[in-house]
Protein backbone atom coordinates (compact mmCIF):
# COMPACT_ATOMS: atom_id res chain seq x y z
CA UNK A 1 0.00 0.00 0.00
CA UNK A 2 2.94 2.55 0.45
CA UNK A 3 4.39 1.83 -3.08
CA UNK A 4 0.85 2.39 -4.00
CA UNK A 5 0.65 5.67 -2.35
CA UNK A 6 4.27 6.61 -3.20
CA UNK A 7 3.66 6.34 -6.76
CA UNK A 8 0.56 7.95 -7.20
CA UNK A 9 1.90 10.56 -5.23
CA UNK A 10 5.45 10.89 -6.83
CA UNK A 11 4.14 11.20 -10.21
CA UNK A 12 1.42 13.33 -9.53
CA UNK A 13 3.89 15.69 -8.13
CA UNK A 14 6.33 15.15 -11.09
CA UNK A 15 3.03 16.16 -13.32
CA UNK A 16 2.29 19.10 -11.43
CA UNK A 17 5.63 20.49 -12.03
CA UNK A 18 5.83 19.62 -15.37
CA UNK A 19 3.14 22.76 -15.49
CA UNK A 20 3.62 24.51 -12.67
CA UNK A 21 4.13 27.48 -11.34
CA UNK A 22 3.63 29.67 -15.13
CA UNK A 23 6.59 32.26 -14.04
CA UNK A 24 9.59 31.61 -12.40
CA UNK A 25 9.32 31.50 -8.77
CA UNK A 26 12.82 32.22 -6.79
CA UNK A 27 16.02 34.03 -7.49
CA UNK A 28 17.84 33.92 -11.60
CA UNK A 29 21.33 33.18 -11.55
CA UNK A 30 23.31 34.24 -14.75
CA UNK A 31 25.50 31.24 -14.88
CA UNK A 32 22.58 28.69 -15.05
CA UNK A 33 21.42 29.85 -18.14
CA UNK A 34 25.39 29.97 -19.52
CA UNK A 35 25.33 26.41 -18.28
CA UNK A 36 22.33 25.64 -20.25
CA UNK A 37 20.18 24.77 -17.34
CA UNK A 38 17.55 26.98 -17.96
CA UNK A 39 16.83 24.17 -20.70
CA UNK A 40 15.51 22.00 -18.06
CA UNK A 41 13.26 25.03 -16.19
CA UNK A 42 16.15 25.61 -14.19
CA UNK A 43 16.74 29.32 -14.09
CA UNK A 44 18.42 29.60 -10.49
CA UNK A 45 17.72 28.71 -7.27
CA UNK A 46 13.38 28.35 -7.96
CA UNK A 47 11.56 26.61 -10.67
CA UNK A 48 9.40 27.17 -13.44
CA UNK A 49 7.15 24.90 -15.01
CA UNK A 50 8.82 22.48 -17.85
CA UNK A 51 6.31 23.29 -20.43
CA UNK A 52 5.37 26.74 -19.76
CA UNK A 53 9.33 27.75 -19.52
CA UNK A 54 9.06 25.97 -23.31
CA UNK A 55 6.27 28.11 -24.48
CA UNK A 56 7.87 29.32 -27.37
CA UNK A 57 8.29 25.92 -28.84
CA UNK A 58 5.10 24.42 -27.66
CA UNK A 59 3.16 27.95 -30.28
CA UNK A 60 5.44 26.60 -32.65
CA UNK A 61 3.96 23.30 -32.47
CA UNK A 62 0.66 24.73 -32.07
CA UNK A 63 0.94 27.00 -35.12
CA UNK A 64 1.97 24.10 -37.28
CA UNK A 65 -0.49 21.63 -35.78
CA UNK A 66 -3.58 23.87 -36.20
CA UNK A 67 -2.78 25.60 -39.85
CA UNK A 68 -1.44 22.81 -41.53
CA UNK A 69 -2.26 19.92 -40.35
CA UNK A 70 -5.99 20.44 -38.97
CA UNK A 71 -6.90 23.97 -40.93
CA UNK A 72 -5.46 24.49 -43.90
CA UNK A 73 -6.48 28.16 -44.61
CA UNK A 74 -8.39 27.66 -47.98
CA UNK A 75 -10.37 24.73 -47.27
CA UNK A 76 -11.14 27.10 -44.00
CA UNK A 77 -12.18 30.08 -46.15
CA UNK A 78 -13.93 28.34 -48.90
CA UNK A 79 -16.44 25.91 -46.26
CA UNK A 80 -18.16 29.54 -46.14
CA UNK A 81 -20.99 29.61 -48.51
CA UNK A 82 -20.80 32.78 -50.50
CA UNK A 83 -24.11 33.30 -51.31
CA UNK A 84 -25.26 32.45 -47.47
CA UNK A 85 -22.87 35.22 -46.39
CA UNK A 86 -24.05 37.70 -48.75
CA UNK A 87 -27.25 37.55 -48.05
CA UNK A 88 -26.29 38.46 -44.49
CA UNK A 89 -24.05 41.24 -44.94
CA UNK A 90 -26.22 42.82 -47.64
CA UNK A 91 -28.71 44.62 -45.62
CA UNK A 92 -26.04 46.71 -43.51
CA UNK A 93 -23.82 46.82 -46.29
CA UNK A 94 -26.92 48.75 -47.73
CA UNK A 95 -27.40 50.91 -44.41
CA UNK A 96 -23.50 51.68 -44.88
CA UNK A 97 -24.16 52.41 -48.83
CA UNK A 98 -26.71 55.29 -47.66
CA UNK A 99 -24.27 56.36 -45.40
CA UNK A 100 -21.47 56.50 -47.66
CA UNK A 101 -23.45 58.33 -50.16
CA UNK A 102 -24.83 61.26 -47.57
CA UNK A 103 -21.55 61.37 -45.98
CA UNK A 104 -19.39 61.65 -48.83
CA UNK A 105 -21.31 63.83 -50.78
CA UNK A 106 -21.99 66.65 -47.45
CA UNK A 107 -18.19 66.26 -47.46
CA UNK A 108 -17.30 67.30 -51.59
CA UNK A 109 -20.34 68.74 -52.45
CA UNK A 110 -22.46 70.37 -50.02
CA UNK A 111 -24.60 72.29 -51.54
CA UNK A 112 -24.94 70.58 -54.54
CA UNK A 113 -26.68 67.64 -52.52
CA UNK A 114 -28.99 69.67 -50.03
CA UNK A 115 -29.86 71.67 -52.96
CA UNK A 116 -31.39 68.29 -55.05
CA UNK A 117 -35.04 67.09 -54.18
CA UNK A 118 -35.52 64.39 -51.40
CA UNK A 119 -36.97 62.16 -54.38
CA UNK A 120 -33.45 62.65 -56.47
CA UNK A 121 -31.89 62.02 -53.19
CA UNK A 122 -33.49 58.63 -52.74
CA UNK A 123 -33.27 57.40 -56.80
CA UNK A 124 -29.42 57.78 -56.34
CA UNK A 125 -29.50 56.04 -53.11
CA UNK A 126 -31.97 53.27 -54.17
CA UNK A 127 -29.81 52.48 -57.38
CA UNK A 128 -26.19 52.68 -54.90
CA UNK A 129 -28.20 50.12 -52.49
CA UNK A 130 -29.32 48.11 -55.56
CA UNK A 131 -25.86 46.86 -56.39
CA UNK A 132 -24.81 46.02 -53.23
CA UNK A 133 -25.98 42.55 -53.20
CA UNK A 134 -23.87 41.55 -56.38
CA UNK A 135 -20.66 43.41 -54.63
CA UNK A 136 -20.89 41.79 -51.61
CA UNK A 137 -21.10 38.28 -52.43
CA UNK A 138 -18.40 39.00 -55.64
CA UNK A 139 -15.96 40.88 -52.79
CA UNK A 140 -16.40 37.22 -50.80
CA UNK A 141 -15.71 35.21 -53.83
CA UNK A 142 -12.27 37.06 -54.60
CA UNK A 143 -11.73 36.55 -51.23
CA UNK A 144 -12.16 32.73 -51.57
CA UNK A 145 -9.75 32.67 -54.43
CA UNK A 146 -6.94 33.53 -52.67
CA UNK A 147 -7.46 33.48 -49.19
CA UNK A 148 -4.06 33.82 -47.70
CA UNK A 149 -3.39 37.11 -49.63
CA UNK A 150 -6.21 38.36 -47.04
CA UNK A 151 -5.53 36.30 -44.07
CA UNK A 152 -2.81 34.96 -42.38
CA UNK A 153 -3.73 32.84 -40.09
CA UNK A 154 -0.62 31.90 -38.46
CA UNK A 155 -0.20 35.76 -37.47
CA UNK A 156 -3.96 34.95 -36.05
CA UNK A 157 -3.01 31.60 -33.78
CA UNK A 158 0.63 33.78 -32.83
CA UNK A 159 -0.80 37.23 -31.87
CA UNK A 160 -3.48 35.01 -29.78
CA UNK A 161 -0.93 33.21 -27.88
CA UNK A 162 1.38 35.87 -27.49
CA UNK A 163 -1.58 37.93 -26.23
CA UNK A 164 -2.35 35.11 -23.61
CA UNK A 165 1.08 33.83 -23.24
CA UNK A 166 0.08 30.82 -21.44
CA UNK A 167 -2.42 29.63 -23.73
CA UNK A 168 -0.36 27.23 -25.42
CA UNK A 169 0.12 25.62 -22.02
CA UNK A 170 -3.61 24.88 -21.54
CA UNK A 171 -4.02 23.96 -24.62
CA UNK A 172 -1.75 21.02 -24.64
CA UNK A 173 -2.72 20.57 -20.82
CA UNK A 174 -6.06 20.00 -22.03
CA UNK A 175 -5.18 17.30 -24.64
CA UNK A 176 -2.77 15.40 -22.18
CA UNK A 177 -4.78 15.15 -19.03
CA UNK A 178 -6.22 11.87 -19.66
CA UNK A 179 -3.05 10.30 -20.90
CA UNK A 180 -1.50 11.94 -17.80
CA UNK A 181 -4.35 10.54 -15.21
CA UNK A 182 -3.47 6.72 -17.21
CA UNK A 183 0.27 7.27 -16.22
CA UNK A 184 -0.50 7.92 -13.02
CA UNK A 185 -2.92 4.89 -12.72
CA UNK A 186 -0.03 2.90 -14.22
CA UNK A 187 2.40 3.97 -11.50
CA UNK A 188 0.15 3.19 -8.75
CA UNK A 189 -0.62 -0.25 -9.80
CA UNK A 190 3.19 -0.51 -10.52
CA UNK A 191 3.87 0.96 -7.04
CA UNK A 192 2.22 -1.63 -5.41
CA UNK A 193 3.76 -4.42 -7.46
CA UNK A 194 7.42 -3.23 -7.04
CA UNK A 195 6.00 -3.10 -3.27
CA UNK A 196 4.99 -7.03 -3.06
CA UNK A 197 8.49 -7.59 -5.09
CA UNK A 198 10.58 -6.24 -2.81
CA UNK A 199 8.90 -7.47 0.05
CA UNK A 200 8.81 -10.89 -1.45
CA UNK A 201 12.55 -10.48 -2.33
CA UNK A 202 13.20 -9.64 1.22
CA UNK A 203 13.26 -13.33 2.53
CA UNK A 204 16.50 -13.82 0.75
CA UNK A 205 17.87 -11.25 3.15
CA UNK A 206 19.50 -8.96 0.99
CA UNK A 207 22.08 -6.33 1.60
CA UNK A 208 19.95 -2.82 2.74
CA UNK A 209 21.81 -1.31 -0.76
CA UNK A 210 20.87 -3.86 -2.94
CA UNK A 211 17.24 -3.21 -2.21
CA UNK A 212 17.41 0.10 -2.53
CA UNK A 213 18.90 -0.62 -6.11
CA UNK A 214 16.43 -3.09 -6.93
CA UNK A 215 13.99 -0.42 -5.75
CA UNK A 216 15.82 2.09 -8.28
CA UNK A 217 15.77 -0.40 -11.38
CA UNK A 218 12.04 -1.90 -10.92
CA UNK A 219 10.88 1.45 -10.88
CA UNK A 220 12.62 3.11 -13.69
CA UNK A 221 11.81 0.25 -15.67
CA UNK A 222 8.29 0.34 -14.30
CA UNK A 223 7.56 4.09 -15.52
CA UNK A 224 9.42 3.15 -18.84
CA UNK A 225 6.81 0.68 -19.38
CA UNK A 226 3.95 3.10 -18.04
CA UNK A 227 5.48 5.09 -21.30
CA UNK A 228 5.55 2.30 -23.97
CA UNK A 229 2.19 1.27 -22.99
CA UNK A 230 0.80 4.53 -23.22
CA UNK A 231 1.83 4.51 -26.67
CA UNK A 232 2.27 1.66 -27.97
CA UNK A 233 -0.01 0.26 -31.30
CA UNK A 234 -0.25 -2.87 -32.89
CA UNK A 235 0.30 -1.48 -36.32
CA UNK A 236 3.58 0.09 -35.87
CA UNK A 237 7.00 -1.22 -33.85
CA UNK A 238 8.58 -4.13 -33.59
CA UNK A 239 6.77 -6.19 -30.86
CA UNK A 240 3.28 -7.27 -31.16
CA UNK A 241 0.86 -8.24 -28.11
CA UNK A 242 -2.18 -9.27 -30.32
CA UNK A 243 -4.50 -6.51 -30.45
CA UNK A 244 -3.37 -4.51 -27.12
CA UNK A 245 -3.48 -0.69 -28.03
CA UNK A 246 -1.89 2.14 -25.89
CA UNK A 247 -4.00 4.45 -24.03
CA UNK A 248 -3.46 7.55 -26.56
CA UNK A 249 -4.99 5.48 -29.30
CA UNK A 250 -7.64 3.80 -27.50
CA UNK A 251 -8.97 7.31 -26.53
CA UNK A 252 -7.89 9.30 -29.64
CA UNK A 253 -11.51 10.71 -29.93
CA UNK A 254 -11.46 12.10 -26.45
CA UNK A 255 -8.45 13.77 -26.70
CA UNK A 256 -8.50 15.71 -30.06
CA UNK A 257 -11.99 16.67 -28.58
CA UNK A 258 -9.89 18.12 -25.27
CA UNK A 259 -7.89 19.92 -27.48
CA UNK A 260 -10.37 21.54 -30.01
CA UNK A 261 -12.44 22.68 -27.08
CA UNK A 262 -9.19 24.92 -26.31
CA UNK A 263 -8.14 25.58 -29.96
CA UNK A 264 -11.62 26.50 -31.11
CA UNK A 265 -12.76 28.25 -28.28
CA UNK A 266 -9.53 30.52 -27.62
CA UNK A 267 -7.86 30.95 -30.53
CA UNK A 268 -9.35 30.14 -33.76
CA UNK A 269 -12.65 31.97 -32.82
CA UNK A 270 -14.80 33.82 -35.37
CA UNK A 271 -13.92 36.89 -33.45
CA UNK A 272 -10.52 36.21 -33.90
CA UNK A 273 -10.56 35.50 -37.58
CA UNK A 274 -12.53 38.54 -38.48
CA UNK A 275 -10.20 40.66 -36.16
CA UNK A 276 -7.19 38.92 -38.51
CA UNK A 277 -8.52 39.91 -41.34
CA UNK A 278 -9.90 43.33 -41.03
CA UNK A 279 -6.55 44.65 -38.99
CA UNK A 280 -3.96 42.16 -39.39
CA UNK A 281 -1.25 42.44 -41.45
CA UNK A 282 -2.50 41.44 -44.65
CA UNK A 283 -5.57 43.64 -43.81
CA UNK A 284 -4.37 46.48 -46.69
CA UNK A 285 -4.73 43.89 -49.45
CA UNK A 286 -8.81 43.60 -48.10
CA UNK A 287 -8.91 46.72 -48.11
CA UNK A 288 -7.83 47.57 -51.84
CA UNK A 289 -10.33 44.68 -53.03
CA UNK A 290 -13.50 46.49 -51.21
CA UNK A 291 -12.24 49.61 -52.83
CA UNK A 292 -11.79 48.44 -56.07
CA UNK A 293 -15.53 46.62 -56.33
CA UNK A 294 -17.18 49.89 -54.56
CA UNK A 295 -15.34 51.84 -57.35
CA UNK A 296 -16.29 49.59 -60.50
CA UNK A 297 -20.09 49.21 -58.67
CA UNK A 298 -19.66 53.32 -58.41
CA UNK A 299 -18.55 53.50 -62.40
CA UNK A 300 -21.08 51.53 -63.93
CA UNK A 301 -23.91 52.83 -61.81
CA UNK A 302 -22.79 56.35 -63.36
CA UNK A 303 -21.83 54.86 -66.71
CA UNK A 304 -24.58 57.07 -68.53
CA UNK A 305 -23.83 60.05 -66.67
CA UNK A 306 -20.08 60.02 -65.74
CA UNK A 307 -19.08 62.75 -68.92
CA UNK A 308 -20.73 64.80 -67.50
CA UNK A 309 -20.33 64.33 -63.84
CA UNK A 310 -16.25 64.62 -64.72
CA UNK A 311 -16.76 67.59 -66.31
CA UNK A 312 -19.27 69.09 -63.38
CA UNK A 313 -16.85 67.72 -60.40
CA UNK A 314 -13.62 67.53 -61.78
CA UNK A 315 -11.80 64.08 -62.58
CA UNK A 316 -10.15 64.45 -59.12
CA UNK A 317 -13.09 65.42 -57.43
CA UNK A 318 -14.68 62.28 -59.12
CA UNK A 319 -11.61 59.88 -58.03
CA UNK A 320 -11.73 61.40 -54.05
CA UNK A 321 -15.74 60.70 -53.99
CA UNK A 322 -14.96 57.31 -55.09
CA UNK A 323 -12.56 56.59 -52.84
CA UNK A 324 -13.96 58.23 -49.45
CA UNK A 325 -16.97 55.57 -50.37
CA UNK A 326 -14.40 52.88 -50.54
CA UNK A 327 -13.42 53.61 -47.04
CA UNK A 328 -16.31 54.24 -45.43
CA UNK A 329 -17.23 50.65 -46.68
CA UNK A 330 -14.07 49.00 -45.62
CA UNK A 331 -14.10 50.72 -42.29
CA UNK A 332 -17.86 49.20 -41.55
CA UNK A 333 -16.73 45.67 -42.88
CA UNK A 334 -15.55 44.41 -39.56
CA UNK A 335 -18.99 45.40 -37.73
CA UNK A 336 -20.54 43.56 -40.59
CA UNK A 337 -18.76 40.82 -40.23
CA UNK A 338 -19.05 40.90 -36.72
CA UNK A 339 -23.03 40.57 -36.73
CA UNK A 340 -22.57 37.78 -39.01
CA UNK A 341 -20.50 35.85 -37.25
CA UNK A 342 -23.11 33.07 -35.50
CA UNK A 343 -23.76 32.52 -39.19
CA UNK A 344 -20.02 32.14 -40.24
CA UNK A 345 -19.33 30.40 -36.83
CA UNK A 346 -21.81 27.63 -38.24
CA UNK A 347 -20.54 27.66 -41.71
CA UNK A 348 -16.69 27.12 -40.11
CA UNK A 349 -17.54 24.33 -37.49
CA UNK A 350 -13.35 24.88 -36.21
CA UNK A 351 -14.39 22.70 -33.39
CA UNK A 352 -16.03 19.85 -35.06
CA UNK A 353 -13.35 19.85 -37.85
CA UNK A 354 -10.79 19.84 -35.40
CA UNK A 355 -11.90 16.74 -33.65
CA UNK A 356 -12.61 14.99 -36.94
CA UNK A 357 -9.15 15.21 -38.54
CA UNK A 358 -7.77 14.78 -34.93
CA UNK A 359 -9.98 11.74 -34.58
CA UNK A 360 -9.44 10.34 -38.08
CA UNK A 361 -5.69 10.33 -38.31
CA UNK A 362 -4.30 7.18 -38.76
CA UNK A 363 -2.26 6.16 -35.56
CA UNK A 364 0.89 6.93 -36.48
CA UNK A 365 0.09 10.62 -38.21
CA UNK A 366 -2.20 11.32 -34.15
CA UNK A 367 1.26 10.49 -32.90
CA UNK A 368 3.56 12.38 -34.89
CA UNK A 369 0.42 15.35 -34.08
CA UNK A 370 0.66 15.53 -30.78
CA UNK A 371 3.28 13.16 -28.94
CA UNK A 372 5.93 16.42 -29.61
CA UNK A 373 4.30 17.79 -26.58
CA UNK A 374 4.85 14.87 -24.16
CA UNK A 375 8.15 13.18 -26.30
CA UNK A 376 10.27 16.56 -24.84
CA UNK A 377 9.92 15.33 -21.41
CA UNK A 378 9.80 11.71 -21.57
CA UNK A 379 13.19 11.49 -20.59
CA UNK A 380 11.75 12.16 -16.85
CA UNK A 381 9.33 9.12 -16.90
CA UNK A 382 12.36 6.84 -15.80
CA UNK A 383 13.93 9.44 -13.46
CA UNK A 384 10.00 9.51 -11.75
CA UNK A 385 9.59 6.10 -11.88
CA UNK A 386 13.29 5.38 -10.51
CA UNK A 387 12.62 7.80 -7.65
CA UNK A 388 9.52 6.40 -6.27
CA UNK A 389 10.91 2.57 -6.63
CA UNK A 390 13.73 4.12 -4.03
CA UNK A 391 11.31 5.86 -1.76
CA UNK A 392 9.39 2.43 -1.47
CA UNK A 393 12.49 0.09 -1.04
CA UNK A 394 13.90 2.78 1.56
CA UNK A 395 10.72 2.57 3.61
CA UNK A 396 10.84 -1.52 3.28
CA UNK A 397 14.42 -1.04 4.30
CA UNK A 398 13.63 1.01 7.26
CA UNK A 399 10.79 -0.99 8.32
CA UNK A 400 12.55 -4.58 8.07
Amino acid sequence: MAGLVLAFATQAGAFWLMFNPQEFKGVRIPLFRKLGLHQLGLEGLGWQGLVPHQKAIMAEIAVRLMTHKLLPLDEMIRRIPAQGLADRLTPPMQETADLACREVMLRHKPTLWESLPSFIQNSIITRIRGVVPASAKQIILDLQKKPAYYLSLKTLVLDVINTKPFLVVDLFKSAGKDPMNYVRRFAAVAGLLVGLVLAGLSVLELQWYWTLILGIVLGGLASALALESLFFHPEHGRVRLGKFTGFFFRNQRHIAEMFAQTAAREVLTTENIVLALCRGPNSVNLSALIEHHVQKAMDLESAGVKPILVTFLGAEQWVAIKRDASSVFATKLESHLMAARVYLNDALRIEDVIVERLAALPPLEFERALRPVFSRYEWLMPLVGAFWGFMVALVMVLVA
